[in-house]
């Protein structure tokens, strides 16, 4: 029995700042609202006053916000007048550049931007823009893809619609926007556009459009796929994490590793529980079922789709052996929470998310770092 009183709660857009190492900054930034850039340039500024001579800016799960917000949080690190967003419609009223408007905080200082499948709209057009512009190298997996811009426009009786009314590009002229709503699938389902189109950075670098912006590192535990995506729908490392955190205690963050065994435990509390995840093999081997040629299938080869289909059952349970990096990560991440909150997580990633790991090699080896943006 809990007791619950309401009250107003201002969300921070940086809700977490640090130094990494001795010469590392760390910043998050979860939000773009409207303190977005201010909040960032405070966490910036005490970082460098802290000995920062470098910074990794987190936007893993950032989901977007002001699109204002994103073009001033970009300004911190690049010149006053740069070229960050560009719109373009079919109505030309709403085609539109959008330029820095401030002086800048530092535009020299070593910059690597952290991504994931998460990070989307206003978090792809910093971390775009920064990597067309050659000022940060973006690590971690290809982000979200949310290319399209909308305008809410006023109904009666105090309703609103929102209408997607142009496309915005990057620096290089790419649209990042993953879904294509010109063509649908059988179901009417935007498909994914496979086409990709290339483009230069200011350095001459290849980038490509039409799918979110993709790393210039990769990290493998940020990668997502099917599987993945359906345990998370499903609900099933939150659920688990929440009975684990009932069942074992966790004093110091600092000291919290997840054995094997626990993996294990994940891996046989998927197998029990009601889990429906579908692959495209299966889609297909039961559409050729449902619609067989009566010409060719006969029993045997009835008995053979069904044998392929129960294969490929047994087959899902054995791939979460083969992903068990990115699902211990994100059973870390859900645990941690449980125990010591973001907060918690946040100290714990200064020291053990292979990402922000990955980020500080990268950042201290001044030659490699040089190279990757040539």
């Amino acid at each position: 029995t809990a007791s619950i009183r309401r009250e107003a709660i201002e969300i921070d857009a940086v809700p977490y700042y640090h130094m990494a190492d001795e010469k590392t900054g760390y910043i998050v930034l979860s939000r773009f609202n409207a303190k977005a850039s201010e909040q960032t340039k405070e966490a910036l500024l005490e970082l460098k006053d802290q000995g920062a001579e470098r910074i990794i800016l987190d936007l893993r799960s950032n989901p977007g916000g002001l699109l204002s917000e994103a073009i001033n949080v970009t300004n911190l690190f690049v010149p006053k007048g740069e070229l960050i967003v560009t719109t373009k419609s079919k109505v030309k009223k709403f085609n539109q550049e959008y330029r820095t408007r401030n002086k800048p905080v530092d535009t020299e200082i070593p910059l690597v931007v952290l991504i994931n499948g998460q990070s989307a709209s206003a978090s792809e057009i910093v971390s775009g823009g920064l990597q067309d512009l050659d000022r940060a190298v973006v690590m971690g997996a290809r982000s979200f893809g949310k290319g399209l811009v909308q305008r809410p426009l006023k109904l009666t009786y105090g309703t609103q619609l929102k209408v997607t009314i142009s496309r915005y590009y990057t620096p290089s002229g790419r649209c990042i926007q993953a879904l294509d709503y010109w063509n649908r699938d059988d179901n009417g389902n935007a498909v994914r556009n496979t086409k990709f189109s290339e483009f230069k950075t200011r350095n001459g670098r290849i980038v490509t459009d039409a799918g979110g912006v993709s790393p210039d590192v990769e990290i493998r535990e940020l990668t997502s796929n099917d599987l993945i995506q359906a345990l998370q729908q499903n609900q099933l490392i939150f659920n688990f994490a929440t009975d684990y955190y009932y069942d074992h205690e966790h004093a110091d963050v600092d000291a919290f590793k997840l054995s094997p065994a626990v993996l294990k435990d994940f891996n046989g509390y998927v197998g029990k529980s009601d889990f429906s995840f579908e692959t495209r093999t299966e889609k297909a081997l039961k559409e050729a079922l449902t619609n067989r040629e009566e010409v060719i299938f006969n029993d045997e080869i009835t008995a053979d789709f069904k044998s392929l289909l129960a294969d490929v059952e047994k087959q899902k349970l054995k791939a979460l052996d083969s992903y068990s990096g990115e699902i211990q990560k994100l059973l870390e991440d859900e645990i941690i929470k449980r125990y010591f909150y973001r907060q918690g997580l946040y100290d714990y990633y200064l020291h053990h998310d292979p990402s922000i790991m990955t980020a500080r090699e990268l950042l201290g080896n001044p030659s490699k770092y040089g190279e990757i943006l040539q």
